[in-house]
């Protein structure tokens, strides 16, 4: 049950003051600190990462005596932004939850949006609400309810459940920090990058031309288990040119994020696996499967939704790194 808030008057100018200055410095020393993170300040938005803490488990809970049926690592990332202060609470939007669980042997894409507020009254408190939709599941609500920090702004360790974890219950941990702003590796796509829909394979139908598609995205490195590195993909920002017969032309934009994978044990091997929404379509799952390649700066893969065969659409996703500003701002909306 959430604590009820206190109607005692107090004298709230000098408290909320107070409360300013905590805030305040604890962003001041996120980034003053060693690990260089980014600061979570004004309209900026921070781009956040998973820690090896963060879990996911679903199963029965007291007072229910059955075990927990899952429990899985998660792995990947969300983006924070301030959205302001209501007298007690600074607030931020959760947006771009970019988290992979493996349930059942199998790489479970979760995606979504919330909120967050850290502050309070006489203890520093935090609330996390998201609304997460784990694979093909419908989307649920997820809450922390109001609970005390536990490790300093802006760091955070919070258990978001759909059932205050009574009985039968879906659960994760989220535990997160800042990425560092030199961590993130930004991405351009090269000139000879394509989009293109239509029919592949055996399948007797029309296929449609290869459009040159540009745009940028950016590469989050994710905890690694040799051979393997792993990377979230961020911010994906392109654009498809489409010349039509009539002579005026036209762009589908085409946004997201997903993970990267490259390694192996013999030759080299590299998997991009993305959630892409292309124009006003639903998301779709694009994937490259695990193919031959990676292990340079330079990205090489073809991405598809049914591995282009018969009616599908493929992405020619050819790609290199690209040098980022003295002080970049972290693009969270938007197209390139």
């Amino acid at each position: 049950m959430r604590p009820r808030r206190s109607t005692t008057i107090r004298p709230a100018p000098f408290w909320r003051a107070a409360l300013a200055l905590l805030i305040g410095g604890a962003m001041l020393a996120a980034a003053t600190g060693t690990a260089g993170a980014q600061t979570v300040t004004g309209t900026t938005a921070a781009v956040y990462r998973l820690d090896k803490d963060s879990d996911y488990e679903q199963g029965c809970f007291a007072p229910c005596e059955c075990p927990v049926l899952i429990r899985s690592g998660v792995k990947g990332t969300f983006t924070l932004t301030p959205t302001g202060f209501d007298g007690l609470f600074a607030t931020y939007a959760v947006t771009e939850i970019n988290w992979i669980v493996s349930l059942n042997g199998t790489d479970t894409f979760v995606t979504g949006s919330g909120t967050y507020k850290v502050g309070g009254e006489f203890a520093l408190q935090q609330e996390l609400t998201l609304d997460l939709k784990v694979g093909d599941d419908a989307p649920q609500h997820f809450d922390s309810g109001l609970v005390g920090a536990t490790v300093p702004f802006p760091e955070l360790d919070l258990t978001v459940s759909i059932n205050k974890q009574i009985c039968f219950d879906t659960v994760f941990r989220v535990t997160a920090s800042p990425v560092p702003p030199d961590q993130i590796r930004p991405y351009k796509l090269t000139a000879d990058s394509t989009f293109q829909r239509g029919c592949f394979g055996a399948c007797l139908c029309v296929v449609g031309p290869k459009l040159p598609i540009a745009g940028t995205f950016a590469l989050v490195p994710l905890a690694s288990t040799p051979p393997w590195n792993e990377f979230a993909v961020i911010n994906v920002r392109w654009r498809a040119l489409d010349s039509s017969s009539s002579g005026q032309s036209s762009s589908i934009p085409v946004r997201g994020f997903g993970e990267y994978v490259v390694g192996g044990d013999f030759a080299l091997q590299q998997r991009m696996n993305l959630m892409l929404t292309v124009d006003k379509e639903a998301p779709a799952h694009f994937d490259s499967g695990l193919v031959p390649g990676g292990g340079t700066p330079r990205i090489d893969v073809r991405v598809s939704i049914a591995g282009a065969n018969c009616l599908d659409t493929v992405i020619e996703i050819h790609a290199e790194p690209r040098r980022m500003l003295p002080h970049p701002a972290i693009r969270t909306d938007g197209d390139s």
